[in-house]
Formats: structure tokens, sequence, C-alpha cells
């Protein structure tokens, strides 16, 4: 299990629909395309990832490492469906 307090801003967010990922990557202030540059995804990706596409958990952990998350915060975030 990891343990990382997520700011209050971001749970907030969350709390009026949008998801964790999203909030987070918007609380730090970085665009979708500063997440394609650092990450190596597309701003499609990306997109489709935040919404809740299924992706393999590869590109959840690209991400997160992008936000300067431990691989596998998203795996434990219940609004990020896991692969199948």
């Amino acid at each position: 299990m990891i343990s990382f307090a997520l700011p209050e801003a971001v749970l907030t967010a969350s709390s009026n629909g949008i998801p964790v990922m999203r909030a987070y990557r918007e609380y730090l202030k970085y665009t979708v395309d500063d997440i394609a540059v650092i990450s190596g995804l597309t701003i499609e990706e990306i997109e489709k990832i935040e919404a809740g596409h299924r992706f393999e958990k590869g590109y959840r952990d690209r991400i997160a490492r992008a936000l300067g998350l431990p691989e596998g915060f998203f795996e434990e975030i219940p609004d990020i469906p896991d692969a199948a």
C-alpha cells in the first residue's frame, strides 16, 4: 500500500467529479502537453486515461512518475479503473 496524502484541493476537485489524476495534474499546474512531454505518452492517451479509459498499468505509472508520484499510485485510486 502506498502512503501519500493528497492535497485538500485535489480531494475537493475529486469530490466534485474531477478524476484524481486530472485534479492532481491541474493542482501542480501541469498541462496535458507538459505530461505528454515528460511521460512520452501522447496527449490523446493521457486525455483518455484521465477520462477513465482502460490502459495497461504501465501507462498510468508513466503519468504517476511524471507527476512525481510513486509507481502504482493510481492503482489504489477508485476513479482510475484497472486494465483488464
